[in-house]
């Protein structure tokens, strides 16, 4: 059992099978970090949309309520992480960062005509990651 995961979560994805696997590596005291990272284009769109930066953390907050119901169902202890950036080098930063025991991704796999079997975050976690790193399909 893990006592520190880090999840790394895409509010664009139901992260089904990813919370099933987080629920089966938490024991008792588990806390899990629920990461979700803004890009800067993101950041970039909604401002000149009119948007603040403030409103679009508290729009992705409520896109990872369902992420939150899940762990909170399987009674796992979570906090949660929203980031502005890239996705990619934040995930690794929080991975290498010495507080985590391993790194949980749902594979978003990139586009079928590329023929990766990884999609490019899932990828660069993997590769740079100090610590385990789980991907579920």
């Amino acid at each position: 059992m893990f006592k520190n995961i880090l999840l790394g979560v895409d509010t664009q994805l139901t992260n089904e099978k990813a919370l099933k696997e987080v629920s089966k590596l938490a024991g008792e005291g588990t806390v899990v970090t629920i990461l979700n990272a803004i890009s800067e284009q993101d950041a970039q769109a909604s401002i000149k949309s009119g948007i603040h930066l403030d409103k679009l953390t508290e729009q992705r907050s409520k896109g990872l309520a369902p992420t939150r119901q899940a762990l909170e169902d399987y009674g796992i202890e979570y906090e949660e992480m929203i980031v502005r950036g890239n996705a990619k080098e934040k995930l690794v930063k929080q991975a290498n960062s010495g507080k985590y025991d391993i790194v949980l991704l749902s594979n978003r796999k990139a586009e079928d005509k590329k023929k990766f079997v990884l999609g490019s975050v899932s990828h660069k976690v993997a590769k740079r990651a100090h610590i385990p790193v789980l991907i579920v399909k």
